[in-house]
């Protein structure tokens, strides 16, 4: 069966979206150690949800769709392919896993555990993964992954395509990128994970004001037409920018963009723009690296002086620091909690989670397709289950309440991050 697969060419920088943080990320190793919760268990049964109050925190998690890794028994929600605009025969979930929590700063991780997840995901629908290789091992890891799955597809017939995704990032400030350079890194990767053509290669540009951002993405799509790759997209571009690549005859087919509850950015011109041309955003950060879920709403408790105080986050990972900045700029931890209470009073009510929640929220934007970070199986019901329902006007118009109070971030998107 065929297993296709696109990844990033070389490149020095880290996307700073995926990496918020430079330090601590080392490339070509595997941390040692890592705990993911056993596989077998995470699959079995269904969690005791307890009294209501506990049910309104934790919402639908443990009550969700847990595909039987082995026997394939449980019931679970159909995962619908979806295409792209440039008359590729490449399907795609409707939800990526991203792998960028393997490239460091988010806890050790065993190679053959985190393989065994993919597995999961992969065998509940969820078929599409976002990597690169500035994500530490996660090309190894996915290369891992892709000879296992690729065996045991040779040995049933009920396995389906998986794709993997994920950015060509280039170190524009050390090197001059002509079409040699980029060709070069692509076939890097493409030795690097043994495939022969690429599914889906997105561009990102870090400085608008260095020259050849253009003629990069034509290069790429060279690539497409030279049969190297299958699709070309990009990564963290403004409108202008995405529109100067679309005018200059680039078959874009997604922009993956930062946008959730907290980053509305992309309402403000890329949804119309994308909408209007059918190219996908598939967006990271949609639930700000766990901040949107049910860990994190609480009651709060009165001080003495009636102020109302609250668990202080623990911000252990790369991605929650870089999502508090968010969190700061939308209006702070006040805005933050309003906005868990009303997705919490929303979830209860639906009985799915908070996660699931704010994951609907964002697919029925527009032409979006959020990535979730995949470092275990805990949040796979969330996943599938945000593809079972729909959210109504009333509670739309509860969201927007909330969402209308927000300070920021403003502008376009990745704007302020270049600034």
């Amino acid at each position: 069966m065929a297993l296709r697969l696109a990844v990033a060419s070389r490149s020095v920088l880290p996307s700073s979206h995926d990496c918020a943080q430079l330090s601590g990320i080392q490339s070509g190793s595997v941390a040692k150690g890592f705990e993911v919760e056993d596989c077998n268990r995470l699959w079995k049964g269904v969690r005791n949800v307890g009294s209501s109050s506990e049910k309104r925190r934790r919402g639908r998690s443990g009550f969700g769709w847990r595909a039987q890794a082995t026997s394939g028994t449980q019931s679970k929600p159909a995962v619908e392919p979806v295409g792209f605009n440039d008359g590729s025969s490449t399907r795609f979930a409707p939800l990526i896993n991203g792998c960028w929590t393997l490239a460091g700063g988010h806890g050790r991780i065993v190679e053959s555990e985190i393989v065994q997840v993919m597995e999961m995901y992969a065998r509940s629908g969820l078929t599409s993964f976002d990597t690169a290789d500035i994500y530490g091992p996660s090309e190894s890891i996915l290369g891992a992954f892709r000879e296992r799955w690729v065996k045991e597809s040779e040995q049933s017939d009920g396995s389906r395509d998986v794709q993997v995704f994920t950015k060509f990032c280039p170190n524009i400030f050390r090197m001059k990128m002509t079409p040699q350079v980029v060709e070069q890194s692509i076939r890097r990767s493409m030795a690097a994970l043994g495939v022969q053509k690429l599914d889906l290669v997105q561009m990102h540009w870090w400085d608008y004001d260095i020259p050849g951002m253009v003629d990069v993405a034509k290069s790429l799509a060279d690539l497409r037409e030279k049969g190297l790759i299958t699709s070309v997209g990009v990564t963290n571009m403004s409108t202008e920018a995405l529109a100067q690549i679309v005018d200059a005859g680039v078959p874009v087919v997604c922009n993956q963009v930062q946008f959730s509850m907290l980053d509305q950015r992309p309402r403000t011109a890329m949804l119309k723009y994308c909408e209007e041309r059918d190219i996908k955003l598939f967006t990271y950060g949609t639930l700000a690296g766990g901040l949107l879920s049910n860990r994190y709403l609480e009651e709060g408790k009165k001080s003495l002086f009636g102020k109302v105080k609250y668990t202080t986050p623990d911000l252990n990972t790369s991605s929650l620091k870089m999502y508090w900045r968010i969190v700061r700029e939308a209006g702070g931890e006040d805005y933050w909690r309003k906005l868990l209470s009303a997705l919490g009073e929303i979830a209860a009510a639906k009985e799915v989670s908070i996660s699931a929640v704010a994951l609907r929220w964002a697919m029925q934007q527009g032409p979006v397709h959020p990535i979730v970070g995949l470092r275990n199986a805990t949040h796979l019901d969330d996943n599938l289950t945000a593809l079972t329902f729909t959210l109504g006007a009333a509670e739309i118009d509860k969201i927007e309440e909330v969402l209308r109070t927000s300070r920021g971030p403003s502008g376009d998107c990745y704007e302020m991050e270049r600034s």
